[in-house]
């Protein structure tokens, strides 16, 4: 990220482009704006960065339709996205406002990465990381550099999709993973923007496709599948 020499003229006020503006401890301060379809996805990162505003400006929580916002970095989750997340971060890179694209997940395959990345994305930064590992990880790719976190063998499938017992819908794997985290159906009604009574319809149509009838054996399918429990413990935040 290009920096402004510092003036050493006391009267000169002119603020600094944002790209380049710095806080009081020297740090670069980089805009961001954060992207994903659930509302309870965005509000937890925005939560989550909050204690290092100092060194990242959040100027936007998009949900849903990505607006055109001009910022450094553009956080987009893949949370609940097909092709994990890849053609998300094609779309947010033709709008032309960001300087970076990020994807920023919680499981992805090496061939998944290699597309991301001919997609546009500068980074690829795993949930695992701690907040602090996500601000050093969006401020190094801010300042140019291409960051990509590990991604363990255990924590996905190439054919996740496909191996399960039924072929599920991207729809219906968010839910599968919402149910997953313990989240109430009242819960789960307000992150996917469904009524209540959608929710039943939707958990009825999965457990008719995997072949289970409560929300315990959910859970445990979406630990098979990867979504949750102890295969994915260390790559899931949100």
């Amino acid at each position: 990220m290009a920096t402004t020499p510092a003036d050493t003229t006391p009267a000169d006020t002119t603020p600094a482009k944002k790209a380049s503006s710095a806080d009081s401890t020297g740090t670069d301060r980089v805009s961001l704006v954060v992207i994903n379809d659930v509302q309870l996805v965005v509000e937890g990162l925005v939560k989550m960065l909050e204690p290092h505003s100092r060194r990242i400006e959040i100027v936007g929580a998009e949900i849903g339709e990505i607006e055109p916002i001009p910022a450094d970095v553009a956080l987009v989750d893949a949370f609940g996205h097909p092709n994990a997340g890849v053609d998300r971060v094609a779309e947010a890179c033709e709008l032309g406002c960001f300087s970076h694209v990020v994807l920023y997940t919680w499981k992805l395959s090496p061939a998944m990465a290699v597309e991301a990345i001919e997609n546009g994305a500068s980074g690829i930064l795993s949930k695992s990381a701690s907040a602090p590992e996500l601000v050093e990880g969006i401020l190094s790719i801010a300042r140019g550099e291409r960051v990509v976190h590990d991604f363990p063998v255990h924590v996905w499938s190439p054919n996740w999709i496909e191996t399960s017992d039924a072929s599920l819908t991207a729809r219906e794997l968010e839910l599968l993973a919402l149910v997953a985290t313990g989240l109430t159906n009242a819960e789960i009604s307000r992150a996917m923007f469904l009524a209540e009574s959608s929710v039943k319809t939707y958990l009825k149509r999965v457990y008719r496709k995997l072949g289970i009838s409560s929300r315990a054996q959910a859970v445990m399918r979406a630990v098979e599948l990867g979504i949750a429990g102890p295969g994915a413990t260390d790559s899931a935040s949100a």
